[in-house]
């Protein structure tokens, strides 16, 4: 075994199979074998983009089991999605000669906690068979508190309740302790909402997310046994995405590392992108006042990008304050300059950047799949979408409906959630109906009326409702006959894996026959949904053998948009630049590059900071291997008007030398487009988007001229648009409010 926690170099772990770790260790850059044989003590890493730090991790966690002798069940590796954690494992069985079945700990925050709960679940007033509410669980029951509590969609947002708990569950506060969170004139109702959701969940027998980890940070702080178990179960820790924990997980870590302080943490300040979802880049910048001994390691070598790509990237991300500093270099060309493309409007941002990707196809033989659409916001994809169809271009959109969250999908889960857990009363009730099976919606609600009052779960309000004949004969006869469907299920479930038990499902109740006329579009693509569910668990048991109902519920439960992500699919990915972090492809596409869309004006209002807006855009700009375009519109449609954009700030950030918009010479098709914005009065190029001492006629407007407007006041000039009497200027008034000026109808006057 390792020495002593104050040796820590590679001599410290001295092993029988030198030959497999030279193999390990001699493929590495020294930065990275540094990383790797640190085994002892706190370690920082700051890992930039595309510096490979899931090999540094992998590499790491097999140099532990072979070199260090540390079994693979004492060594816990977190990443932040289970598509991630599955990948590590697949390269460590690949490093290393492992037995197939070996367990080795590499899984989520949220995979951890409800592994451990599952154990300890007697602990915090759970069963071992508690389920874990989605976000749609979530906002279901929810809205069933709110109905309870007679609130009107005018009274209270869900959506907002259920953000409201989330975020104060991640700070540790109770219902009485929402002070900052909910509007301070309903913090008395939101409280309220709050307790009873909770006891919702316990009615169910259910936590959501959040609680996963909430349990067992306060399991580990109020009982000391308990965590020493845990702490001694796992002596080497490993956290990827340091940057993006929150203070439930920065405690949880903190925790379990405690004793050995065998802690090793991945991360780059300049990729932190979820403040919004209770992300602390404090915790990665604090480190080493945490742990002063903790020594620090930069990845810098990038193997990923340009070296084009790169400068860029760094010229834009050097705005930034909150950083540790490192430089980014590569062994590749520098490569192409980045492409700007501006349409007209967003119809026509839209149809050249699917113009693009078709030439970039055609002529460059670039896959459909290794390119890329990333956007700010969900609603600026429709336009993409349209214009791919309309030239039969495959793609998948990342971030839609999940398929987990497709009614069919939803409906037979809810079924395999019942049978692993007949308290679970939200599942319970979509099932108890589904098809149909003459149990109406009025006994529903008499049944579950029924159920509050006595505090009931609904699967012991339907048996007792049932024996005390409180519903006519023929409802009871009807609920009878599904309690003991139930049961023969729940007896199938012990002898049969969950894709048998979900077939026994569809043919016991005739599922798939109630889609209806079997020919219709619909119910085809219903089908097919099915089918590829009954496939998916099919895949899931192979690769898990040993998964009861309980454990592939779970893996449900955990699923991300990400998650679904198929890589191998032939089709360009749509995207947010927030589900692109940790993807990387050879051609990325940036789009929407406009205020107040990129930066998004509510996150910096929120926020009252711009920065992690521009750790996004540096996100997506370093997702890409070979080519970057950023593309925008002059006009684009809002709400049902027309919105007269301003160039995002970020386009201003960026090295002029480096950036070329899109030309005749570049792709001949463009002379068309440029025709097209010249009919609509605009104009243009990257030249004029960059350039801040561009002039206007027949004003002298400068960018960043001060201006007085005779109603609006003074401000600054930070756009200049159109010409002739088409002349439109942005100005950023002094009061900070914004406004597009149409000059041949203002009296605009120059000021000092």
């Amino acid at each position: 075994m390792c020495r002593s926690e104050d040796q820590r170099d590679a001599s410290d772990c001295k092993g029988p199979l030198r030959q497999v770790t030279s193999t390990l260790v001699s493929s590495l850059n020294p930065q990275q074998r540094e990383a790797v044989t640190t085994v002892n003590g706190p370690l920082l890493i700051i890992a930039g983009a595309g510096s490979g730090k899931t090999r540094v991790i992998t590499h790491r966690v097999a140099y532990l089991i072979v070199e260090c002798n540390v079994p693979a069940s004492s060594i816990f590796a977190v990443t932040f999605t289970n598509k991630a954690a599955e990948e590590m494992k697949h390269r460590i069985f690949a490093l290393i000669k492992l037995p197939s079945r070996t367990p080795l700990a590499i899984a989520t925050f949220h995979s951890l906690c409800a592994t451990i709960l599952r154990s300890e679940a007697h602990k915090v007033d759970l069963s071992n068979r508690f389920l874990i509410c989605d976000e749609a669980d979530q906002l279901t029951l929810i809205k069933e508190c709110c109905k309870l509590l007679k609130l009107t969609p005018d009274d209270v947002n869900p959506r907002h309740i259920r953000w409201i708990i989330n975020q104060a569950k991640i700070q540790m506060l109770g219902p009485s302790e929402l002070d900052g969170f909910a509007p301070a004139r309903q913090s008395d109702l939101y409280a309220q909402l709050y307790e009873l959701y909770q006891r919702k969940l316990r009615e169910n027998d259910a936590v959501d997310f959040e609680d996963l980890i909430l349990y067992v940070v306060r399991l580990f702080e109020s009982d000391s046994a308990t965590l020493t178990t845990y702490q001694n179960r796992y002596r080497y820790l490993l956290v990827d995405e340091y940057q993006d924990t929150n203070l439930l997980q920065y405690r949880l870590v903190k925790a379990l590392a405690a004793s050995h302080r065998n802690i090793c943490v991945v991360g780059d300040e300049d990729q932190s992108i979820y403040s919004w979802r209770g992300a602390k880049l404090s915790n990665l910048m604090d480190f080493q006042k945490i742990f002063p001994d903790a020594r620090l390691i930069r990845l810098e070598q990038n193997y990923r990008s340009t070296q084009n790509i790169l400068a860029a990237a760094a010229h834009l991300i050097k705005n930034n304050m909150q950083r540790f500093g490192k430089r980014l270099w590569t062994e590749r060309q520098n490569g192409h300059p980045l492409m700007l493309i501006i349409g007209a409007t967003e119809r026509d941002e839209a149809m050249l950047v699917v113009e693009a990707i078709e030439r970039l196809h055609s002529q460059e033989q670039i896959s459909y799949s290794q390119m890329a659409i990333f956007y700010r916001q969900n609603s600026l994809s429709r336009n993409f979408e349209d214009h791919l169809r309309a030239r039969n271009i495959p793609y998948q959109v990342i971030g839609g409906i999940r398929f987990y969250d497709r009614a069919e999908i939803k409906d037979l889960i809810a079924y395999l959630k019942v049978v692993a857990n007949p308290n679970a009363s939200l599942s319970l009730q979509r099932v108890l109906n589904k098809p149909r099976r003459g149990i109406g919606e009025r006994t529903l609600q008499q049944v579950s009326d029924f159920a509050h009052a006595h505090n009931l779960t609904l699967y012991h309000a339907l048996h007792q409702c049932c024996q005390d004949a409180r519903l006519p004969a023929a409802a009871i006869k009807k609920i009878n006959a599904f309690l003991d469907q139930l049961v023969h299920w729940q007896e199938r479930s012990k002898q049969r894996n969950p894709r048998q038990l979900l077939d026994a499902i569809l043919e016991d109740t005739g599922y798939i026959e109630s889609f209806g006329n079997e020919n219709s579009l619909e119910v085809l693509i219903k089908k097919d949904n099915v089918q590829e569910l009954q496939n998916a668990m099919q895949q899931y048991l192979q690769e898990h053998p040993l998964a009861s109902l309980e454990h592939y519920l779970e893996m449900v439960s955990l699923a991300t948009h990400i998650d679904e992500f198929d890589e191998q699919e032939e089709g360009v990915a749509l995207m947010t630049l927030h589900c692109a972090k940790g993807l990387e492809f050879r051609v990325v596409f940036i789009v929407g590059m406009e205020e107040p869309i990129f930066p998004n004006r509510r996150a910096i209002e929120d926020t009252g900071d711009i920065e992690e807006e521009r750790r996004l855009f540096y996100v997506g700009m370093t997702r890409a291997k070979d080519r970057v375009f950023l593309s925008r519109a002059d006009s684009r449609m809002a709400f049902g008007r027309v919105q007269w954009n301003v160039p995002s700030i970020f386009l201003r950030e960026l090295p002029t030398e480096l950036v070329k918009e899109l030309d005749d010479e570049e792709f001949t098709w463009v002379k068309n487009a440029r025709e097209a914005r010249r009919a609509h009065g605009t104009s243009g190029g990257c030249t004029k988007a960059l350039d801040p001492s561009r002039h206007t006629a027949p004003l002298s407007i400068t960018l960043g001229q001060r201006v007085r407007h005779p109603s609006l006041g003074d401000g600054t000039v930070v756009a200049v648009r159109g010409e002739g009497d088409a002349l439109i200027i942005s100005i950023q008034l002094d009061s900070g409010q914004q406004h597009d000026v149409l000059t041949k109808h203002a009296q605009i006057e120059h000021i000092t």
